[in-house]
């Protein structure tokens, strides 16, 4: 890909994300609570008819992201693994961390709450759990997704890929966040599904 172009992705993106964090602010709180739901409702429902997924990467949700504390409820309510991450700005990567409750999380990079070290089992490098529930700003229906920019859930993919464990990485949004396509570069990482209040779209 020629640099031209390379930059000419890179600005369409900053736009982009602009964009769609207006439209995803102006979601109510009332709209995004009965969406959250919707979707956690989607996701479990899924879970259920596939026991054999133990291990679930979760966010924790951050101003007007989909929340998906439902489903982290659920999860932990099952007995099943709560995987999540802890982010590094020095190198833009990720530590997962085992979670078992919300006071076991403390502010961290960017505001973010993540998992306290000092409370949390950290896993090993290369650990890959067996479905990875991923935030962003925009995705499409054909795997495209759109994130923050800092690059660390791709980062995490390719380790987690030479790991040699195939995980299910489910992008989780409202409709609104939902466009015809968004713009990929090679090294971006694509969904296998993403879920939104209408439900579960695998590609």
């Amino acid at each position: 890909m020629a640099d031209n172009e390379k930059s000419q992705i890179k600005a369409d993106k900053q736009r982009i994300r602009a964009d769609a964090a207006k439209v995803r602010d102006r979601l109510s709180k009332q709209d995004r609570a009965l969406w959250s739901g919707l979707a956690c409702g989607a996701l479990i429902q899924w879970l259920e008819e596939h026991p054999e997924q133990r291990e679930i990467m979760c966010y924790v949700p951050f101003r007007s992201e989909l929340d998906l504390w439902p489903l982290i409820n659920w999860l932990w309510s099952t007995r099943r693994e709560v995987i999540v991450p802890r982010c590094h700005p020095l190198d833009r990567s990720m530590t997962l961390y085992r979670l078992q409750s919300q006071a076991d999380l403390m502010e961290g990079a960017y505001g973010i709450r993540e998992p306290d070290p000092a409370k949390c089992v950290e896993l090993p490098q290369g650990h890959a759990p067996d479905s990875i529930i991923v935030p962003g700003i925009q995705f499409d229906r054909m795997g495209g997704r759109m994130g923050y920019g800092g690059g660390y859930y791709d980062r995490f993919a390719e380790r987690a890929g030479k790991a040699g464990k195939r995980a299910f990485w489910i992008g989780a949004a409202y409709e609104a966040q939902v466009a015809e396509q968004v713009p990929m570069q090679e090294h971006d990482l694509k969904m296998n599904g993403i879920v939104t209040e209408s439900g579960i779209h695998f590609i």
